[in-house]
């Protein structure tokens, strides 16, 4: 859930719970208060219906002995010589019994009966005779102090003396259970007040204050730099959404950083082994001068021998700067480029008289196939194209281990390989892939293949990368900086070319590329 329904729920809560949950309350206890009142006044349940009757305190004590009084007002009024029949008076006092009531009749000023007469003693003096208050039967009074409820009604007997009748309720039970009650009311609320508080505490601190807790923890971690603590968050809301983009950045500088180290390390790696390979040049050029110096080399020839091995060293020299060169050109794609249109038979043909006569010195067989169409066209920069065919094909020269060596180079129109191609692959005995590739003929393939002594194929998917060497056999005694395959790879990249390889230890290497045609041609496989 999003922030902006929680806050919606929440606002429900806030409002919604309380109401419903005061309503149920207020209800229980006012359905209470209406039982205690049919209970102890012997009231009727239909004149408390109504809350705004329950409600008033002053409507609810007019009304418990309303109608037992009118009836002894009317009983006054018509006939008031029958309120001085004993008979009349106990049948009145046994009805009002059983609400918490009594009657008090008078003639002259003196009582003549009472109903109650322990309870009369504990009440304070009732008011005196007023002929103004003759008729009217709203005369009440109301004594908190003592929990009495008096009613007076003034009136003539038929000889013409004054006479006065009392109702008088005892509210020592109703007055403290309404203080009760309206304590409970009270009580609910706050109660209700806490819990729904604390419910939307509880629901917002683990939504909301807990996941930002943890991407806190998460901020203070990596600013550690401690990039191995995942920040875990299950919610979908706009935190759990940044919480994610967190983790994702959180992942993109653990690869950076990762990527960064190996860099250094393999930046330490190429430093050691071009150390190494310069190093070996270098004693060499300065034993073959010493030589010449001292004198060792005492014949024309001996001198012109010198003379040559130390040139062939510095070009060896001259090689690995010029691939450290590249290399950095290549780390900051600043390689340059001029792509240009080629017919890919012509530009073969003569780059394979060119490489031929190098392999055929190394006593390497060269073997050329072109079986695309002839006028075949693709986009490539011809100098960089020729610097990966020399590349490739110097690693087979550099490793080879048989005497009649061979370097085929065919090149045939292919299917496209897939979008993301591993950098190897797995052939099949007569020497297609297991999971040969689906698409259209778009591209050209070349492959230049050795007869070497190959690549394990745990080693593979590693050879392209930069500095890497199989350990069993491209060591560090057969030189070379380790960049050649990883330039390779690059320009192949940047021709919107895809490159892989395929080998059997003890069986020859070969490296496939492609190259997009620059015309393509619709055809079905």
């Amino acid at each position: 859930m999003k922030i902006r329904g929680r806050l919606i729920v929440a606002f429900l809560i806030m409002t919604a719970f309380p109401l419903c949950a005061g309503a149920a309350s207020f209800h229980i206890i006012l359905q209470n208060q209406t039982e205690t009142l049919i209970e102890y006044y012997g009231a009727d349940p239909a004149d408390y219906k109504n809350y705004r009757t329950i409600l008033n305190p002053v409507k609810v004590l007019y009304n418990i002995t309303l109608k037992n009084f009118t009836d002894i007002a009317t009983v006054a009024a018509n006939d008031p010589d029958r309120l001085l029949d004993y008979n009349t008076l106990e049948t009145i006092s046994n009805s009002l019994v059983k609400r918490n009531s009594f009657i008090v009749v008078r003639k002259e000023g003196k009582d003549y009966y009472i109903g109650d007469k322990n309870c009369y003693n504990k009440m304070p003096p009732l008011p005196h005779f007023s002929a103004h208050d003759i008729g009217n039967n709203n005369n009440i009074t109301i004594n908190a102090d003592n929990s009495f409820l008096i009613r007076k009604k003034d009136f003539y007997y038929e000889d013409g003396s004054e006479g006065q009748v009392f109702l008088i309720t005892k509210l020592s039970k109703l007055l403290p259970y309404w203080k009760n009650a309206l304590r409970d009311i009270m009580f609910c609320f706050l109660l209700i007040i806490i819990i729904t508080g604390t419910i939307l505490i509880i629901w917002l601190y683990h939504s909301i204050v807990k996941p930002l807790d943890i991407l806190h923890i998460a901020t203070m971690q990596i600013g550690a730099g401690n990039l191995d603590s995942p920040v875990r968050v299950t919610t979908s809301d706009e935190i759990g959404e940044l919480c994610r983009d967190f983790e994702e950045m959180r992942i993109r500088l653990k690869s950076i950083l990762e990527e960064r180290i190996k860099y250094e390390q393999d930046t330490r790696d190429m430093m050691s082994s071009i150390s190494h390979d310069l190093k070996t040049p270098l004693t060499a050029i300065k034993g073959y001068a010493e030589g010449l110096i001292d004198g060792v080399a005492k014949t024309p020839d001996k001198q012109e021998q010198y003379l040559k091995t130390i040139i062939a060293k510095a070009v060896d020299m001259t090689y690995l700067v010029d691939e450290l060169s590249l290399f950095s050109k290549i780390e900051q794609n600043a390689l340059p480029y001029n792509f240009t249109t080629i017919d890919i038979g012509e530009y073969f043909d003569d780059c394979i008289e060119d490489i031929a006569f190098d392999l055929e010195s190394n006593n390497i067989k060269t073997v050329y196939e072109n079986n695309t169409q002839p006028g075949t066209l693709i986009i490539a920069d011809p100098e960089q194209l020729k610097r990966v065919i020399n590349n490739i094909a110097g690693n087979s020269v550099k490793y080879m281990d048989k005497k009649d060596g061979k370097v085929k180079i065919s090149i045939k129109n292919v299917i496209p390989p897939p979008i993301s191609p591993p950098l190897y692959r797995q052939i099949n005995e007569d020497g297609t892939d297991l999971i040969p590739p689906k698409a259209k003929d778009e591209f050209v393939q070349v492959e230049i293949s050795d007869n070497g002594p190959g690549i394990d194929i745990r080693d593979l998917p590693f050879i392209f990368d930069r500095f890497y060497r199989a350990d069993a056999s491209r060591n560090s005694s057969k030189g070379g900086s380790g960049l050649g395959l990883a330039i390779v790879k690059k320009i192949i990249s940047d021709h919107g070319g895809k490159i892989w390889a395929a080998s059997t230890l003890g069986n020859g290497l070969s490296i496939y590329f492609t190259l997009k045609k620059k015309e393509t041609k619709q055809s079905s496989i």
